[in-house]
């Protein structure tokens, strides 16, 4: 049997591999794209924007800091007084692979680590210089390469299935982020649906931020809006980063670590199968009635997955 600690540490890998990922491609995404800002929009719905994805406004409000690129994405990116930033995340993925060293292989940890040295190289001034592009684009190759390692030379057993239930999970919140982060910008932002080029600009710029914007134009074939939008990040389930997809994957994984433990209203099973059958038998059109309330009735309902269970297998 897995000690908790173990078990723990391989989750949270998981977590913040998805995480760093999910941080660094929206960085990326939405400052790139701030070049093509549309006259009506202020810069400052990028800063912002950010901010709220990461769930780090506050944090940056008490540091006093300004909303330009430079304090706002080096805050984000490589700020090393920033518990939260991505550079922090690293070290945080790092110091978990360490310690379950005997429950992964060797290449798994020596991909993590060498994304961690590597890391270091990055300094304020060079991101000042250069923009986040360089930063961001390491983080999401070798999160990428980590998830491939693990793929490709862990077996199948109970510390694979730890790893993927926190990266399901994790993706599905940072989906469910991103989602609010954009409808947050269209609010900034009065009159936004009735300008179909600033409209365009926020969907295709979501799209973006998620790696979906390829795919989206491939399943759909017509540019993106509201509905389609919605519809691909939380329905599809032949997108591997919308919400269904990845509370069945969530499943899966919990089915293996619960190995055959009775399903009990109050156990983790029973709160993510829940979820994913309600979510699977939406409409678009009921989910586009309450957009908002949903995205964040879900937030609270995938906080209380990992509360339960942190509480059912990882307290030690």
């Amino acid at each position: 049997m897995m000690l908790s600690r173990t078990a723990n540490s391989l989750y949270w890998m998981g977590r913040y591999t998805e995480r760093i990922g999910h941080i660094a491609r929206y960085v990326s995404a939405q400052y790139l794209s701030s070049s093509d800002l549309p006259p009506s929009l202020d810069k400052k719905v990028v800063h912002q924007s950010l901010l709220f994805m990461a769930q780090a406004t506050e944090s940056f409000q008490d540091r006093g800091g300004k909303l330009t690129d430079q304090e706002v994405i080096s805050f984000l990116t490589i700020d090393e007084q920033y518990a939260y930033s991505i550079k922090n995340y690293i070290g945080m993925l790092r110091e978990n692979a360490r310690g379950v060293r005997s429950s992964i292989s060797t290449d798994v940890w020596e991909a993590t680590n060498r994304f961690y040295h590597a890391t270091q190289s990055f300094s304020p001034q060079e991101m000042a210089k250069k923009g986040p592009y360089d930063f961001c684009k390491h983080c999401i190759d070798n999160a990428s390469i980590i998830k491939g390692v693990i793929d490709n030379t862990l077996l199948r057993n109970y510390a694979w299935s730890l790893i993927y239930t926190g990266t399901h999970l994790e993706r599905v919140m940072q989906i469910a982020q991103i989602l609010l982060a954009k409808l947050e910008d269209i609010r900034s932002t009065p009159g936004s649906q009735r300008n179909a080029a600033v409209n365009n600009y926020h969907w295709a710029s979501l799209l973006r931020s998620a790696g979906g914007l390829d795919m989206s134009r491939n399943y759909y074939g017509t540019h993106p809006t509201r509905e389609l939008v919605t519809d691909f990040f939380i329905l599809n389930r032949k997108f591997p980063k919308s919400i269904l997809y990845n509370l069945e994957k969530l499943r899966s994984h919990l089915r293996i670590i619960s190995n055959g433990q009775p399903i009990t209203s109050d156990s983790v099973e029973f709160k993510a199968g829940k979820l994913s059958s309600h979510i699977q038998y939406l409409t678009i059109e009921e989910i586009m009635e309450e957009e908002e309330d949903f995205i964040m009735t879900l937030k609270r309902e995938l906080y209380e997955i990992g509360n339960a269970l942190e509480r059912q297998y990882f307290i030690f």
